[in-house]
């Protein structure tokens, strides 16, 4: 009995990049791009026109990138794999994507096999990261773990945030939580610092190390 091909969406704005990668699956037996997308919310309009079985989704596109587009589909159809294929080695940009709701991580660089592997794993529903990214990953999650640090991981989360600038109503959006659950976590991270404001509260958590360096 044969098993039908894995039916792939690439979302990236370089053409070349794009037609390499078509042709790249399309050689295989296993795989099959049934579209291409040149930004974020043409990919998830393509989403919905082919129904994908897996999307490559690159991180940063003119137009809108990766990561709002992996937020939007998380909401539509959150059992859609996303993996993010970039060339982007930033902590930030693997940490973002990772809360966004990605379940794969790999720079354009990886290995063909690696990234058919990872390709397999996120379609039967686990997660896949580029190996060379692991001990980056630990490392961030081990800071912002923060053994001594008397916040939460998701008040950890809404600092780091607030950190980059983000409004509550911007990280309302970003978490698809309501406005005044992130009033409500914002004020209890204040009274956990002991700090008056926002601003403060950020350079108190990071004079103790208490928000990844990204």
């Amino acid at each position: 009995m044969t098993t039908s091909p894995l039916r792939v969406l690439i979302a990236d704005d370089h053409a070349l990049f794009r037609r390499g990668l078509i042709s790249l699956l399309n050689e295989t037996a296993e795989f099959t791009v049934v579209g291409e997308a040149r930004s974020g919310p043409e990919a998830v309009q393509l989403v919905a026109q082919f129904h994908p079985d897996v999307v490559l989704m690159d991180v940063h596109m003119p137009g809108g990138g990766g990561l709002d587009a992996v937020r939007r589909l998380r909401e539509t159809m959150p059992q859609l794999p996303v993996i993010m294929l970039t060339v982007s080695e930033n902590d930030s940009d693997l940490l973002q994507a990772i809360r966004a709701g990605a379940q794969g991580y790999f720079l354009k660089n990886v290995d063909t096999e690696e990234l058919f592997a990872g390709l397999r794993r996120v379609s039967s529903g686990q997660a896949a990261l580029d190996s060379a990214l692991t001990g980056r990953l630990f490392q961030q999650l081990t800071t912002l773990a923060g053994a001594d640090s008397p916040l939460s991981l998701r008040e950890t989360e809404i600092l780091e945030l607030i950190a980059q600038g983000r409004t509550n109503r911007e990280i309302a959006a970003q978490l698809v939580v309501s406005e005044n659950t992130i009033k409500t976590h914002v004020a209890r991270i204040l009274e956990k610092l002991g700090a008056s404001t926002r601003s403060e509260a950020v350079a108190r958590a990071k004079s103790h190390g208490w928000l990844s360096r990204l």
